[in-house]
């Protein structure tokens, strides 16, 4: 994946580094790829993509791996929870192209209750060595009745003519879980 779909493409300001956003799909994607291939060819997923720029004590609430950052968690709805989902700034839905392996508007609406994937992806990362995304997995995707919470860990590995090179450095793994994007 090399581009980034178009409904990102035009929400995204000079801030946001959109090098970084191609390498978050990307891992989305490593993890889509997995669970194709623990549910079945008939899966159809999408993915809630959006910026969130207000994050809960980023500089006081960590996650240590990979060196550490900032913890992907944030303002709910209107309340601020400690285990939070981060509230996103704008959002737009894109739907996983298994057979090509990348994101891309859909055709049409996704039906009710649709499996998904909802990425928080922190805004102002021009700025920024590093980013923790707040990955949320619809109930029916990794488990069957219950929503999975992951982190990716990415870090700015340096500037080139095309911009910044970010590099997954970790993923969280909750226990017994296989982990699909493995940095």
């Amino acid at each position: 994946m090399t581009e980034i779909p178009e409904a990102v493409q035009e929400r995204l300001t000079a801030h946001d580094d959109p090098q970084l956003w191609i390498e978050v799909l990307r891992a989305a994607a490593d993890d889509a790829l997995y669970l194709q291939t623990e549910l079945g060819h008939g899966l159809k997923l999408y993915a809630i993509v959006g910026a969130c720029s207000h994050w809960f004590r980023p500089h006081q609430t960590r996650w240590t791996a990979g060196g550490g950052f900032a913890a992907p968690i944030g303002y709910g709805p209107g309340k601020l929870y400690r285990r939070g989902q981060p509230e996103l700034d704008w959002s737009v839905i894109l739907q996983f192209d298994f057979d090509g392996q990348l994101w891309s508007t859909p055709e049409r609406p996704p039906p009710k209750n649709f499996r998904s994937v909802r990425l928080a992806i922190p805004t102002r990362t021009t700025r920024h060595a590093q980013a923790a995304i707040h990955v949320e997995w619809s109930p029916g995707t990794y488990r069957a009745k219950t929503k999975r919470i992951d982190f990716y860990g990415f870090r700015k590995l340096a500037e080139g003519d095309s911009g910044a090179a970010w590099s997954l450095v970790a993923h969280s793994k909750p226990r017994g879980e296989a982990p699909n994007a493995t940095p």
